[in-house]
This record gives C-alpha cells, structure tokens and sequence, in this order.
C-alpha cells in the first residue's frame, strides 16, 4: 500500500510539472520576443500560489502568527542561498523557482500520503488535483529557464525533477501519518517565502511593463481556474 502511495505521488508530482516543461517548449522560440509577457505570467502564477494556496493552508493548520514567521524564515534561507549560488545572474531566478518548487512539492506530497491513509478516495482525489495544479508552477519554472537561454531538453529535465519531492513526501506520509502531519503547515509557510522573494527580487524587477502587467493577470486566472 505505501509502495502505491509513494508511485500515485510521484506521478502527481512529476508528470504535473513535467507538463508545464512541455508546456514551454511550444514558446521557446517567441520567449525573447514577449518575455515581459512570459516573466509577468511566471511571477502571477507564483505569487497566486503563494496567496491562495500555500499561505491560507498554513494559515488554517497552524494559526496566521506561525505562517507569517515561518514564511519570513523561507524569505531569509532564498537570500541566504542567492548569495552562495555560483551562476550567471541570468540563471539565477530559473534556479531559485526550480529551489522553491522543490520545496513545496514535499508538503504537498506528505498531504497526499496522510490522506490516503485516511481514505484512499481522498488520497487519490488530492494526488489528482495538485498534479494539475503543479502544471502552471513548472510551467513559470521553465518559461524562466528558457528565457535565461537554457536547452529545452535541459530545461523540461529540471521540471521533472522538481516532481520528485512530491513522491518523497507521500512516502513519508504514509509512512508516518500523522507525525508528520503536524510539519506540512511549516514546510508550506517556507515555501510561500521562497516563492514570494524570487517573484519580487528577481522577476518583476526585470520585467517592468504593462505586458508584465497582463502576464500577471493572466497567470493569476490560471491558478484560479485549476
């Protein structure tokens, strides 16, 4: 059963963002020409995740004092990791999505674990659910990678990876209930941080016009509508 859960959250995970690095690909050759477009549409995606989802679920698990302290600490450890990466500042706001994916793919996959061993119904409705919703987050982490000219094969590898976590996650679920349970909200709020610094210190700064503008709209739609 666990070995089960485990799969069910690793295709979740993988074929979610792995989706949205396909996704990319039919842009690739028009991402120069509309990137305050792509990078508004990358930074609505990412920051309605970060309102609508990460934060108020955090809020409700553990209380809006917890989620704010913890989602400043997600704030502070993206500095702490931008000042230690060794990469062209082109690469880098490609990178710290691709980090801040990771991490809230495994919150998101002990959520699916922990449900299955509630009911497999419930289990198998949330691992179906969050695996659509991943498509636009690997979708704004390969428009970035793309536009700081990565290869496309390159770029839809690193959206595979970052579904990974989301098996881990379920593994770890299952495995210990309800004992990591009690962390998701932790590990959500932590995401929404890191989420949140890359969107304001290295998208919209780049990407300052009224095509950034609809971009952000229309990414915030998205994340509604899935």
């Amino acid at each position: 059963m666990i070995l089960k859960i485990t799969l069910i959250g690793l295709l979740a995970g993988v074929i979610g963002t792995g989706a949205g690095g396909i996704i990319s690909a039919l842009f690739r050759k028009n991402v120069d020409k509309y990137l305050d477009f792509f990078m508004g549409l990358s930074g609505g995606i990412m920051l309605a995740v970060v309102v609508f989802d990460l934060m108020k679920e955090s809020m409700d698990m553990m209380g809006v004092p917890y989620t704010v302290i913890f989602t400043f600490v997600g704030v502070l450890l993206t500095m702490y990791i931008k000042t230690k990466m060794d990469v062209s500042k082109e690469m880098k706001s490609g990178y710290l999505i691709f980090i801040s994916i990771l991490l809230h793919n495994l919150p998101e996959g002990l959520a699916i674990g922990s449900s299955f061993m509630s009911t497999e119904a419930l289990g198998l409705t949330l691992a179906i659910v969050i695996g659509i919703h991943n498509i636009p987050e690997g979708l704004a982490m390969a428009l970035s990678l793309v536009g700081s000219k990565m290869k496309i094969s390159k770029v839809i590898l690193f959206t595979v990876i970052a579904g990974i976590p989301m098996g881990i996650g379920s593994f770890l679920g299952a495995y210990f209930g309800a004992t990591f349970n009690s962390l998701i909200g932790v590990f959500l709020a932590t995401a929404a941080g890191t989420m949140m610094y890359v969107v304001l210190e290295e998208i919209f700064p780049k990407s300052r016009s009224l095509y950034c503008i609809i971009g952000f709209l229309v990414g915030t739609v998205i994340v509604n509508c899935i």
